[in-house]
């Protein structure tokens, strides 16, 4: 099944990839980085030509599974519904029922796949646009399975 475009993964894909480039960007750097101030030998990128879909599928279905995880959805969602200002991290804690610690792990996976952005010094969380992306794909999706159900049910 290739081919199928949605407007509403269109924010999702340009966050993924940009994230994508960073981290290609940030590893090609590292394994170039000369640390005993000899030239070495050149490192070949982390992502080689041709390789594109591959890390792109693995991306995005690492996102589908931290996205899925209902409580890193909850996050994510209350992320998007703060704004700019950003979800204060003690209120969500509360709200989750969550120790700190796991809270704050689970933000750092969302940060890793480049959903989620932490202000440390307001001890805040924002969604990214690819996590605004994720979020908008799954309440888009529900809500066509909800209106697809409630069809059915009244035949």
């Amino acid at each position: 099944m290739t081919g199928a475009r949605s407007v509403a993964s269109d924010p999702l894909a340009r966050g993924l990839a940009a994230r994508m480039r960073d981290a290609v960007e940030a590893a090609d750097r590292l394994a170039s980085f000369s640390f005993d101030g000899r030239p070495g030998d050149a490192v070949a990128s982390v992502l080689a030509d041709g390789e594109e879909l591959a890390g792109a599928h693995d991306m995005v279905l690492r996102v589908l599974r931290a996205v899925g995880d209902a409580l890193n959805f909850r996050i994510l969602a209350a992320a998007v519904a703060q704004g700019d200002a950003g979800a204060s991290l003690p209120a969500l804690a509360a709200d989750l029922g969550l120790t700190r610690l796991a809270l704050v792990e689970r933000v750092h996976d969302l940060i890793g796949l480049g959903l989620l952005a932490r202000d440390l010094q307001a001890d805040t969380v924002r969604a990214t646009t690819a996590g605004e992306g994720a979020v908008e794909l799954v309440t888009t999706l529900e809500a066509d399975v909800a209106r697809w159900l409630s069809k059915r049910r009244r035949r």
